[in-house]
């Protein structure tokens, strides 16, 4: 369990990055997506664990957006930067009685791996769940889960920098949003060049955001 300082500290990290109750955003819809495709899982999400809650950023499989802190797997999963399982809810005395893991058809296999920001907070998970137990997932489900949240991480981070950038004092933000832009353009038509289309697509998106930032030279 995290000191009141850590988890203080983590929350502050939260709030800054301000992340929780935004709309759907592609680059993210897709992670969870490509989640429950390479673990073959019928539900991902992107959780992120607030005080009292953990919401989710992008979500397959549910069809809410949000759960109380105390049914969250979750919560457990952003203790260490590891990978965490729990191969039956059912069966674990710390989740068996928790709504969801309780109902028919409840949550019984749970992979959750950390997203651990640049500063070493961890925010939420990018996770998985099955209705249906099992061992774990193989060294290429791992693998794959680990490389998405590392890629969901990522995503934060170059979100967090656009948005800091756009704070900046006139001209400063102005030539960087122009500079990030050119850049992105070219890195497009690089990746459109060799057929890179899901790196492509992602990077679509990336610079829609920097152009929803610019300025209009005058």
């Amino acid at each position: 369990m995290l000191d009141a300082q850590s988890e203080a500290a983590r929350l502050a990290t939260l709030k800054e990055y301000g992340l929780l109750d935004t709309p759907a955003e592609r680059a993210f819809d897709v992670i969870v997506q490509e989640a429950a495709s390479v673990t073959n899982a019928p539900i991902a999400m992107i959780s992120l664990v607030d005080e009292d809650r953990q919401w989710f950023k992008a979500a397959i499989g549910v069809e809410h957006r949000e759960d109380p802190i105390d049914e969250s797997i979750c919560a457990h999963a952003i203790r260490s930067d590891e990978l965490f399982t729990v191969a039956d809810a059912r069966a674990d005395t710390r989740f068996r009685d928790i709504p969801a893991v309780a109902r028919d058809g409840g949550i019984r296999f749970y992979a959750g791996a950390p997203l651990r920001m640049r500063n070493g907070a961890r925010l939420g998970t990018l996770c998985v769940i099955d209705i249906a137990p099992r061992d774990d997932l193989d060294p290429e489900e791992r693998a794959a889960l680990e490389m998405l949240a590392r890629r969901t991480v990522a995503a934060f981070e170059l979100r967090r920098d656009i948005g800091d950038a756009a704070g900046l004092d006139g001209g400063d933000a102005q030539d960087w949003l122009e500079e990030s832009a050119d850049l992105l353009a070219r890195a497009a038509v690089a990746l459109d060049r060799a057929g890179a289309s899901a790196p492509a697509a992602h990077l679509e998106h990336v610079i829609a955001m920097v152009d929803a930032l610019r300025v209009p030279k005058g």
